[in-house]
């Protein structure tokens, strides 16, 4: 009860920006009014912690030593690590559905380089991807970042299920826009899930996009919606957005009050779904379950039996003062194509969360200085690709190879927008029996 009391009054703490004011005046109290009333039970609250400080601080002082050296050492082997930028250059004409893409991201669950503690400590991190779709004044195109490394393997992949696209390894295209808040402004949200993890989002599958028989012009494309309000962006407007993945190794989360790794989240899940339909000793029926709750049980089964990424998803839109617009809910709304909706199948989509504001009291962001420190806390974020690890670590979910081919995959002509760059010809090899050589060529006639 006391908990829940908790809970609630630090939510509406929360709600009015009155968290830091809230411990201040807590250790106010404790220095004014606690200690000069209690002066003889401090004194002795004193003596015990300083005869146990010896053993105890440096305890503490190794668990602060080893998460600051973690940090650093990951950091040094990142900036230390060569990365790329691959841009996917559309044909005319895709005739894959988005499966290809799931087949095309199941390469990306590499889980290596951090397999020892002798890796760990020397900052080595699994390896991590970033698909994303960038409009530069309206034009969209797709880009894959990663470590240069493995840029022969997303390149071989990429043409292995989409042999008609043309791959090449380009600037880094948010280096048109370099950080400068004199100049420029910026807004960004991240994207959150609207229930616990194991419930899945609405994916092709769904939509009926993984059925061979479907005519192009009968497709319904969900990524539509994020493509059109990415290309509706005017001059001097740029939006850019990234999917950061990295394999899921069973790590644990922290969830309903205990340690619990993804599969054991779903079968804890599981059993919230049939606790009020059981037969005598507890164990559930199935059989008993609404039509809606069995649907979520299947889906969320079917989401275990599929490669588990760590994922991370922003969006960020930036331009320079005189060209900047209130772009904020339409990138709020930009994947909200893929919820069930209203709750109806009791499964899931995702939650914009506003990484930079609003602060609706003044007290929250004096002079403007938060604000103006968490834009660049995102740009940065962005610009070099880290979600999973400080400085720039952020809450993370959990989505299968079929979710994240959903949100990331190329489109075929069901995409009309303008402003989509595509080539006019599709890639194809040089003919088998053509002559190679110096000199004069006689062909025949």
């Amino acid at each position: 009860m006391v908990g829940k009391f908790y809970d609630g009054f630090t939510d509406r703490l929360s709600k009015y920006g009155l968290q830091v004011y809230y411990i201040v005046l807590v250790l106010a109290y404790f220095l004014i009014v606690w200690i000069p009333v209690h002066y003889d039970e401090w004194l002795l609250v004193w003596g015990f912690l300083l005869a146990f400080a010896p053993f105890v601080l440096p305890i503490f002082a190794l668990i602060i030593f080893r998460l600051l050296w973690l940090d650093y050492r990951r950091q040094q082997d990142y900036w230390s690590t060569e990365h790329t930028v691959l841009e996917i250059r559309l044909p005319e004409e895709i005739t894959q559905n988005p499966f290809a893409a799931e087949l095309f991201m199941r390469v990306l669950y590499q889980t290596g380089e951090e397999d020892t503690i002798v890796h760990i400590y020397r900052g080595k991190t699994s390896p991590w991807f970033s698909l994303e779709i960038a409009s530069t004044e309206g034009v969209v195109k797709f880009y894959v970042w990663t470590r240069k490394r493995y840029a022969d393997i997303v390149k071989s992949q990429m043409y292995a299920h989409y042999p008609t696209v043309q791959v090449a390894e380009v600037e880094d295209y948010t280096y048109n826009m370099p950080l400068n808040l004199d100049k420029m402004d910026l807004t960004g949200i991240s994207q959150g899930l609207q229930k616990p993890d194991p419930y899945p989002i609405m994916t092709y599958v769904d939509w009926g996009l993984d059925k061979p028989d479907i005519k192009e012009e009968f497709k319904v494309d969900p990524l539509n919606s994020l493509i059109e309000f990415m290309g509706s962006l005017g001059p001097g407007e740029h939006m850019w957005s990234q999917i950061i993945l990295r394999g899921h190794t069973q790590k644990y989360v922290h969830n309903l009050h205990k340690e619990l790794n993804i599969t054991q989240w779903i079968q804890e899940e599981l059993k919230v779904q049939s606790k009020d339909y059981t037969d005598e000793g507890e164990k559930p029926n199935f059989q008993r379950l609404p039509e809606g709750t069995k649907e979520a049980t299947k889906a969320m089964q079917r989401k275990e039996f599929k490669q588990m990424f760590d994922v991370g998803m922003r969006i960020l839109y930036t331009a320079n003062k005189e060209d900047y617009k209130s772009r904020l809910a339409g990138m709020a709304t930009a994947f909200r194509s893929f919820e069930h909706g209203s709750k109806g199948r009791g499964l899931n989509g995702f939650k914009p969360i506003f990484d930079i504001g609003p602060f609706n009291w003044p007290w929250e962001d004096f002079l403007g200085i938060r604000r103006r420190g968490l834009k660049r806390r995102f740009y940065q974020g962005y610009v070099s690709r880290q979600y999973f690890y400080p400085p720039n670590a952020q809450e993370y979910i959990f989505l299968n190879t079929e979710e994240l081919a959903s949100i990331w995959h190329l489109p075929g002509k069901v995409a009309h927008t303008p402003t989509l760059i595509r080539m006019p010809s599709r890639r194809s090899e040089a003919p088998a029996n053509l002559p190679v050589g110096e000199g004069p060529v006689n062909l025949p006639v």
